[in-house]
């Protein structure tokens, strides 16, 4: 399944294409706002960063179905699309909780550990 890559200081996040409708800037986000009711979650935020969000994904479900109030996760600029294999991704321990409840795993490569947001449990948690 192919991932957008974004870096957060030094934590690399995956966010599933497939539970994107839509990229957009964060100034088309906000102009979007003024006609259609939006929720936004901060993905910087969430880590209680200051980076700045560069872009919106306009997310859907893992159905593939958009949600009823049009939700955009703003992130950090998307460093890359990268395939990852399904069986590669490892699972969290159950005792990590706070902020990482949020993450369905985690991929390592290259010295390197992404870990796998899922954005259904970021929407469950702000409803």
């Amino acid at each position: 399944m192919k991932y957008f890559i974004c870096a957060l200081g030094k934590t690399n996040i995956g966010i599933p294409s497939r539970q994107t409708q839509q990229i957009i800037s964060v100034t088309d986000a906000q102009n979007a706002d003024n006609e259609n009711k939006s929720v936004f979650i901060s993905l910087p935020g969430l880590f209680q960063q200051k980076d700045a969000a560069h872009h919106g994904l306009v997310l859907k479900s893992s159905a593939g179905e958009p949600y009823k109030v049009r939700t955009v996760l703003l992130t950090p600029k998307i460093d890359a699309e990268l395939e990852i294999p399904e069986e590669d991704i490892h699972g969290l321990p159950e005792a990590m909780t706070g902020v990482y409840r949020h993450f369905t795993g985690a991929y390592c490569a290259d010295q390197k550990i992404i870990l796998i947001l899922n954005p259904e449990k970021i929407i469950e948690s702000r409803s």
